[in-house]
């Protein structure tokens, strides 16, 4: 497979990495006030920041993919370098500001580890496909690459505002919980339960029947 034959999916892929960075737009104004306002929350700066990072680098992408004489594995190393540089500034931040206000330690780790960890495989493919421009192993990985930052995008912007986090291990702890609940319903339940009947009292002894007189 070659490079023309992408190019549907980077077509697609433009199309929708410039609707969802609309649709983030919209996202961050119904937001407005924690982002921009006086009192800014710093977890929501970095969630929108990171969600539009991972846009715009597969936005970017798609783009010189598209164009006649585009070098996809200069382009990949660039944008991987400039995303890891942007997570990097957003974690910076968070560490500055962990002491004025409280960010929770799941939301730090969903925030950064992710695309530091895309970023990465990023810049270590943009290198390998600079070296050779024409592999299509190379080329379907960061086909795979934007599929993930788009998931990761969308899962951000959900968070932002202020859905609940569809975090894997958190829905999957939620299904355990559930289930384990259902399994221990039976045992724990002991069903019916009839009261005692009351005791009954004592028969009291009955007098002797008097003698019938004889005649």
């Amino acid at each position: 497979m070659s490079l023309a034959s992408y190019h549907d999916f980077f077509t697609a892929s433009a199309t929708v990495a410039g609707a969802l960075i609309g649709l983030l737009f919209v996202a961050v104004s119904v937001t407005a006030g924690k982002i921009s306002g006086p009192h800014p929350s710093a977890e929501h700066q970095a969630t929108a920041g990171a969600a539009f990072t991972a846009l715009v680098n597969t936005l970017v992408f798609a783009l010189v993919a598209l164009l006649p004489a585009g070098s996809l594995g200069v382009a990949s190393a660039c944008l991987a370098a400039s995303g890891l540089a942007s997570t990097f500034g957003l974690g910076f931040m968070l560490y500055r500001r962990a002491h004025r206000e409280p960010i929770r330690r799941f939301s730090q780790i969903m925030l950064l580890v992710p695309p530091l960890a895309l970023y990465g495989l990023q810049l270590a493919n943009g290198i390998a496909l600079a070296h050779k421009p024409g592999d299509a192993g190379r080329i379907g990985s960061q086909a795979g690459l934007a599929i993930v930052f788009f998931v990761y995008a969308i899962a951000r912007a959900w968070q932002l505002v202020g859905a609940r986090d569809p975090g894997v291990m958190l829905s999957l702890t939620g299904l355990a919980r559930s289930l384990a609940d259902r399994n221990l319903l039976p045992d724990d339940d002991p069903g019916p339960q009839t009261s005692p009947a009351p005791p009954q009292a004592p028969a009291s002894p009955q007098a002797p029947a008097p003698p019938e007189p004889r005649g």
